[in-house]
């Protein structure tokens, strides 16, 4: 089966004496052990990416298929590939940061002349895909994730703003949203999948101990009348049937189950066994819920959509959710590392700076989804950019691609990753961390030229192992 190389022909970028030597030598190892397959490989790529030697038959947009052992993402097209991209691209639009670019010194503001200049640039660095939270000049060039936020509760965030997910407004809002995605993704075949939010605080341990809340806190404590309130007192009516076993369980003292409509949870005792089993069981239902909600107003109006979900934050992703969530997505987008605040959870060493196979094999087994990494990265020192976060910062740019190229390489080993979507194109400092949100661009637009000749180099080495132990037929079927 044949996969996209984001960078169709060698005339496409100059390369460096030692990238000419690399390639060199896969053309050897090519000419001598692959003959067919390295005729392909050179081959024209279709519009979106997907190599022109394959097909499994067109169709006006993108599909998720399993062939030959392994999962792959197939353009309109009908050509295998996997995504490789880069987020966050709308962050150059900063007014303040932009102004201190060589495009804005060149270019001004005619966004489609910058965005044309952008687009060649990140595919001869390899990438294929604008990821998420891409400008909507990108969206007109480059396949691309569409990004919509519903909640406000992202683990980075200080103060988290969690939505009554039973309420008419939220089932109109989600309805008014989903409409609007699904429109714009039959409109635009570029768009290969719709996300919802960054890395919301699911886990219930997790956001406690970090926020001091969590979602099933947030319902609890909604006001009288309100209808996540009314569902959270009737699902306590449905696990213990008698107000006797619902006192003795929480250690409360209400006369009847009427009494729950004013009642102050406070002072709960979180850690009681029969609160915490039930909290986990609500959780479910809020994420059964909320998938739903938004799921099925954009199943009907784009049956084939990609749908992706929420982008949850690698181990902050309870069963209960994950099952749920199953029910309605295509496609698990999860998002290693990146802690803005120590981690609530002991580690040996940083998420970011490997590929936890185990447990990304352990999440694929539970939701029998493909997945792509959603949001990724390892930053490195130098003067302009002393200190980055909240990914790991290693103390120099050949420890930082050696680490990249070895997640990749250790990612696409598994079947399942379908896409790897690295966070930052435009290096931004956020005042509230204090802290430099390191892109593959300096602050003054000029890219780290070494940096991402490497990159490029090991996304060309990370496609050509999946052709070698794929192989290729111009004949193959999923």
């Amino acid at each position: 089966m044949m996969i996209s190389l984001p960078l169709p022909c060698a005339t496409r970028f100059a390369a460096t004496a030692s990238l000419k030597s690399a390639i060199a030598r896969i053309v050897l190892v090519f000419a001598i052990a692959l003959p067919g397959i390295w005729a392909e490989a050179t081959a024209e790529t279709d519009r979106f990416g997907g190599m022109t030697a394959w097909t499994v038959g067109a169709s006006d947009h993108f599909q998720l298929k399993e062939a030959h052992g392994r999962w792959w993402l197939i353009t309109p097209d009908g050509r295998g590939m996997v995504a490789l991209g880069l987020n966050h691209i709308n962050e150059l639009k900063h007014p303040t940061e932009y102004s201190r670019t060589r495009f804005a010194r060149r270019l001004g503001t005619d966004w489609v002349r910058v965005f044309a200049e952008v687009e060649q640039q990140i595919r001869q660095w390899g990438f294929n895909s604008a990821g998420f939270l891409a400008p909507p000049e990108m969206r007109k060039l480059m396949p691309h994730v569409l990004s919509t936020k519903f909640i406000d509760a992202s683990f980075w965030q200080t103060k988290l703003t969690y939505a009554d997910v039973f309420a008419p407004e939220f089932v109109a809002t989600a309805k008014s949203r989903a409409h609007a995605a699904a429109a714009e993704m039959k409109a635009n075949p570029l768009c290969f999948a719709w996300t919802w939010n960054d890395s919301v605080c699911w886990d219930l341990a997790l956001t406690r101990k970090s926020h001091g809340t969590d979602f099933v806190s947030f319902m609890r404590g909604l006001p009288r009348g309100a209808p996540g309130r009314i569902r959270y007192q009737a699902f306590l009516r449905e696990r213990h049937a008698r107000i006797g076993a619902l006192n003795t369980a929480y250690g409360t003292a209400f006369a009847s189950f009427r009494e729950l409509a004013n009642a102050d949870w406070s002072k709960l005792d979180l850690a009681r066994p029969a609160v915490l089993a039930d909290d986990r069981e609500f959780l479910r239902l809020i994420a059964r819920q909320y998938y739903q909600t938004i799921s099925t107003p954009f199943r009907q109006e784009h049956p084939q959509g990609i749908l992706m979900g929420d982008r949850f934050h690698l181990r902050d992703h309870p069963n209960e959710v994950l099952e749920e969530a199953a029910k309605f997505i295509d496609l698990l987008g999860i998002q290693p590392g990146d802690h803005y605040q120590p981690s609530v959870v002991p580690l040996t060493r940083p998420d970011e700076t490997w590929f936890d196979a185990a447990e990304f094999d352990r999440l694929h087994r539970l939701t029998g989804k493909p997945i792509v990494i959603a949001d990724h990265q390892t930053g490195f020192f130098n003067d302009q950019t002393p200190k980055t976060g909240g990914w790991f910062q290693y103390a120099t740019a050949e420890e930082a691609v050696d680490s990249y190229a070895r997640f990749l390489r250790d990612a696409f080993a598994r079947p399942y990753i379908v896409g790897y979507f690295r966070c930052q194109y435009l290096t931004r400092y956020h005042d509230e961390a204090r802290r430099f949100k390191q892109g593959l661009l300096r602050p003054d637009g000029t890219p780290y030229d070494a940096f991402v000749s490497h990159l490029r180099q090991t996304h060309q080495e990370v496609l050509h192992d999946l052709l070698k132990e794929t192989g290729s037929s111009r004949s193959d079927k999923p």
